[in-house]
């Protein structure tokens, strides 16, 4: 996600869901084109100062939603939406335990868009 309003639109406006250690932000938008999800993962420098450990944790959450983001294609219904991924604790975490973490917000994803529309 690469514009700024919308970021900004984002942070100011949108839905938060928490499960340690990963802040997950979501909004719904509406896109002319087909439906997408577009997602913005973050990690604190105030939390890890190397560039090393930060683009690592980018990877493990990248590579946690490129594996499980069926779950909100089908649940959000072809609507579109923003995600933002906010990684939230101070140690470095291991691929087995940051899945089921993902997961979890997916899923709880689904269930407040489907309160919020219908």
């Amino acid at each position: 996600m690469c514009n700024i309003s919308d970021i900004d639109r984002l942070f100011k406006t949108g839905n938060a869901v928490f499960k340690y250690p990963v802040k997950m932000l979501w909004l719904p938008t509406d896109c002319e084109k087909t439906p997408c999800i577009k997602v913005l993962l973050s990690v604190p420098k105030r939390n890890f100062r190397h560039a090393v450990d930060r683009n690592k944790i980018k990877r493990l959450l990248r590579e946690c939603y490129r594996k499980n983001k069926y779950i909100a294609m089908e649940g959000l219904n072809g609507k579109s939406c923003h995600l933002a991924f906010i990684y939230a604790g101070k140690e470095i975490v291991d691929i087995n335990s940051l899945e089921p973490i993902i997961i979890q917000l997916l899923q709880r994803l689904v269930s407040a868009h489907e309160k919020t529309t219908g």
